[in-house]
């Protein structure tokens, strides 16, 4: 019985190791996103500061907590932001995701390791 139980904790365990790793563990490697968006006028804010610093503000409006941290995770999944993520491609899935006005994109993230990543987009220069 002792070796059954065994055996089916080490497949379990495997399976947990193959997963692939969400989107919570992804932000973890970030020590810092800041993400603006300005569209048909109004500026949204997504912020977000390791471990656990969360802020969204859209116009007048500013959450912050658990509140902010659904709002904070969604943009970056949506724009599938990564170190190596393209610029044109995350204003595409922005345009297509209701933010057909945007007007200027600007994203400053900083990785665990303290290397700044930018992206910035100005619908005047493209």
């Amino acid at each position: 019985m002792k070796k059954r139980l065994f055996y089916i904790l080490m497949v379990f365990s495997l399976l947990l190791l193959h997963q692939p790793i969400g989107f919570a563990s992804e932000l973890m490697d970030k020590f810092a996103v800041r993400i603006t968006v300005v569209e048909n006028g109004v500026i949204h804010e997504w912020e977000y500061d390791n471990p656990d610093k969360y802020e969204y503000e859209t116009g007048s409006e500013i959450k912050r907590g658990q509140e902010a941290a659904k709002e904070v995770k969604e943009i970056i999944s949506l724009i599938k932001l990564r170190e190596d993520a393209n610029v044109d491609f995350m204003v595409k899935q922005l345009k297509e995701n209701g933010y057909e006005g945007i007007e200027c994109l600007d994203i400053r993230m900083m990785n665990g390791e303290g290397k700044l990543f930018t992206w910035v987009w100005d619908k005047e220069d493209s």
